[in-house]
């Protein structure tokens, strides 16, 4: 029997997390995303626009046996884990990233740091679910990566943004 709702950590396809929480809000679950204003310059104007505070992810207080049927919206890519366990984000961090939305604060996010030699997995993409090494760093966005599993190694140029410390 489940204990209780958990704030679970999910993956959104690329700039789909504003669609995701509306399809979240549809089926009936209490999702969270943390926004955020910025100016955006374009040739003739400046505008302020609300964009997800860390790009990529959506929050859902849920139990953990609404996740299999999360994981299947449209605009959910995975549940993000930590080794075989749900990753989960306290009720404590989810109320000061509310402040930080609340009060506007500036933000500036900080990813997670990939060293050569950590062990990843690429989650999004053609070889979604692989795991390797990072090998190398290619300038600012993309990763170089070792797959194994033939007895042999390849290389292949990672976007960053695919990329996840394992």
């Amino acid at each position: 029997m489940p204990k209780g709702k958990k704030w679970y950590i999910f993956y959104c396809k690329s700039r789909a997390e504003k669609k995701a929480n509306e399809e979240l809000i549809a089926r009936g679950y209490n999702p969270y995303l943390p926004t955020i204003q910025q100016d955006r310059v374009w040739s003739d104007r400046i505008k302020t626009v609300n964009l997800p505070m860390l790009p990529g992810y959506i929050f859902v207080n849920c139990f953990d046996y609404d996740i299999v049927n999360i994981v299947q919206l449209s605009q959910i890519v995975s549940v993000v884990r930590f080794g075989k366990d749900f990753a989960k984000i306290r009720q404590s961090e989810i109320d000061i990233l509310k402040k930080v939305e609340l009060h506007g604060l500036k933000v500036i996010v900080e990813h997670s740091i990939i060293n050569l030699g950590d062990k990843v997995e690429i989650y999004a993409g053609v070889l979604r679910n692989q795991q390797g090494y990072c090998i190398e760093e290619a300038g600012n966005n993309y990763f170089v990566i070792a797959i194994e599993g033939i007895n042999q190694s390849i290389k292949i140029k990672i976007d960053k943004g695919m990329v996840r410390k394992v």
